[in-house]
């Protein structure tokens, strides 16, 4: 048997969860139950409990958390676990589920907890601004601006439109104010960035295209104009996955970034609001285990490692900082 407890965390507010949730949550216990392990159900509360329940899981003994909601979700979760040996498994129930894009995850809820047969698991290291683990992106500026702006119900009603009409509302009203962007040696000026863990952003486009989640070093990508009407064209160029070529747009690799600016300047991280500038990014390699689609668990593919889980009871050193 691969696990003997796991801890189910889910967010009940999630997009895909709002309808019939008490028939999915049985549906899906079940279907985990069905690997023959017991299971942990803990439905979060409020912003950030979802860190709290992941810590006290570990610290319970399971020897897999298993994170039931959108990348917010996710984020809180690996709050709670990161330098832990412990796998994440994730079903994605957000709006955008970029992670789940990211690694191939079906968003069917059925076939998502069928990598509990065949996926490998993969340690991963994850970003870093200040204390705060991500595992996909960090974002600073105008996308900062519309995920403070978006209203919840909205987002429940129109789901991805609700950002959609947040970010009209950006483009007319953000003062595009310049920041400082300190890498490698060199102090680069933007007025949105992007450092990417990964290549999916958002709803599917791709703006640190270069970025691979199991490497260990960031993609940054940095817009550079003050003009919100050169922003139209750096997004059609973005659909295009052409906006590299843009003399304006910077990209680069790094392990770590210094960004300086002013106080009113927002930073999200994996789509949640996390605070302002100043702010300095790093990484922490072999961060997390995560369980990932594939033909045959603990098989080992290119670029990340694949790892045994540890068994209930093992110590979980370095689950929280």
């Amino acid at each position: 048997m691969r696990f003997s407890k796991a801890a189910l965390i889910y967010n009940p507010t999630a997009r895909r969860l709002r309808w019939r949730p008490a028939r999915k949550l049985r549906a899906v216990l079940e279907h985990i139950r069905s690997f023959g392990f017991a299971v942990e159900v803990h439905p979060t509360a409020d912003s950030h409990h979802a860190t709290s329940l992941a810590r006290s899981a570990l610290q319970r003994g399971c020897d897999l958390i298993i994170a039931w909601g959108g990348d917010g979700t996710v984020n809180e979760v690996v709050g709670g676990m990161a330098g832990s040996r412990v796998p994440l498994m994730v079903i994605p129930a957000g709006t955008a589920n970029v992670l789940a894009k990211e690694i191939g995850l079906p968003l069917d809820w059925a076939d998502a907890v069928g990598v509990l047969r065949t996926g490998p698991i993969r340690r991963i290291a994850l970003g870093r601004v200040g204390s705060r683990p991500f595992v996909l992106m960090a974002g600073i500026g105008v996308d900062a601006a519309v995920l403070g702006s978006v209203h919840g119900g909205l987002k429940t009603l129109l789901g991805q439109g609700a950002f959609w009409m947040a970010g009209l509302r950006q483009l007319l009203s953000y003062p595009f104010t310049p920041f400082e962007v300190q890498a490698e040696g060199e102090s680069r000026r933007a007025t949105f960035a992007v450092i990417g863990r990964a290549r999916n952003y958002g709803g599917g486009f791709q703006i640190a295209g270069q970025a691979d989640l199991f490497s260990e070093d960031f993609q940054v990508c940095l817009f550079q104009t003050r003009s919100r009407w050169r922003f139209p064209h750096y997004f059609w160029n973005v659909l295009r996955r052409r906006h590299h070529r843009l003399s304006d747009v910077l990209q680069f690799r790094t392990r770590s970034v210094l960004v300086k600016g002013s106080p009113e300047i927002g930073v999200q991280v994996d789509g949640e609001l996390m605070g302002c500038l100043p702010q300095s990014l790093t990484i922490q390699p072999d961060a997390l285990s995560l369980l990932i689609p594939g033909p045959g668990a603990g098989e080992e593919s290119s670029g990340g490692e694949a790892v045994t889980p540890r068994k209930a009871g093992d110590s979980a050193k370095g689950s929280c900082r």
